[in-house]
């Protein structure tokens, strides 16, 4: 497993998810995102008003910085491998709110970008000023990226070597979609402004008219950004099992949400399941069982053991 640790010095990690420690294998500053390629590369995101995009490529037990671009906007937070394996779709979060393609061949160098300049939804002001584009979902030649600045969901057909805008889907006002998983032929997406789960067939969605069933992603006493209060909390990234339990990651709570989503898009709530620490800010499974990275406690936790990590924000799975 590889956790990204965004710190000056933090870069890298791997862990084998027991009891022994974990090993830097790259020192690369602010590193907020991994996605290892099929190839054996590497590719991270990082930086705030100025984003970069990173490929890393393997030198022993350890990665070497092999390339690095900018992203043309902020807090780029979320990439995929587009279908043809030799592009990806990457979304920069802050300032511009945009979605880029990146070539990887003879690169990285961005081949298209789409700025997303109207206005934003506004039910929760200071979240809601502005497009802010949060994860792509790719799923076979659409690609779905959840924008939480607009309550909405931006449907893509990836359509030869082009991006193409073909619609949106309308999430509940105030939701703030944030990320997004598949189960099935189900769509869950983790809301968090409204604190909430939400459900609705992948058909529905990309036909762009989605009527979602919704649980909330924590029972504790913790009030959501769209309804105000506080103190606060913030579901963030959702992975669903095979089985059908979903995991969401709830920021402030300090829990995972377990809810079950059952083949006709279905959402029951199961509980809330203690982290062990604060703020989880990621969360990923291997062999069905989740690894939580605890941003603020410096800790990534799993069913066999846990391991200190500076500021861990993204658990990466590599391929055995």
């Amino acid at each position: 497993m590889l956790i990204a640790s965004r710190t000056p010095t933090g870069g890298l990690w791997r862990w084998d998810g027991g009891t022994g420690p974990a090993a830097q294998v790259v020192d690369a500053p602010d590193t907020a995102f991994v996605l290892p390629l099929p190839d054996g590369r590497l590719v991270t995101l990082g930086g705030e008003e100025d984003g970069h995009l990173r490929i890393l490529e393997r030198s022993g037990a350890r990665y070497t910085i092999a390339a690095e671009i900018a992203t043309q906007g902020g807090e780029p937070c979320h990439a995929a491998l587009l279908p043809d394996g030799e592009h990806l779709v990457v979304v920069n979060y802050y300032l511009e709110g945009s979605v880029l393609v990146v070539a990887l061949a003879d690169g990285p160098r961005i081949v298209q970008r789409i700025v997303l300049d109207e206005p934003g939804a506004a039910v929760v002001p200071d979240r809601q000023e502005a497009p802010h584009p949060h994860f792509a979902l790719v799923t076979g030649e659409w690609v779905v990226v959840s924008d939480l600045g607009c309550d909405t969901l931006r449907l893509f057909r990836w359509d030869a070597g082009v991006l193409v805008q073909v619609g949106a889907c309308a999430t509940p006002p105030g939701a703030g979609p944030r990320h997004l998983a598949i189960h099935d032929a189900t769509l869950v997406v983790s809301a968090e402004l409204s604190n909430e789960v939400l459900a609705a067939p992948l058909d529905n969605v990309l036909a762009g008219a989605a009527q979602w069933r919704a649980q909330p992603a924590s029972r504790r006493e913790f009030a959501s950004a769209r309804d105000g209060g506080g103190p606060l909390t913030h579901p963030g990234e959702i992975v669903v099992a095979g089985t059908g339990r979903v995991f969401v990651a709830n920021r402030g709570a300090g829990t995972l949400g377990l809810i079950d989503v059952d083949r006709g898009g279905g959402l029951t709530f199961v509980s809330d399941l203690e982290t062990g620490g604060a703020w989880p800010q990621h969360v990923a499974l291997q062999g069905g069982e989740p690894y939580v990275a605890l941003r603020d406690d410096d800790l990534v936790v799993g069913p066999d053991g846990r391991v200190s990590v500076p500021k861990p924000v993204w658990l990466a799975v590599l391929p055995d």
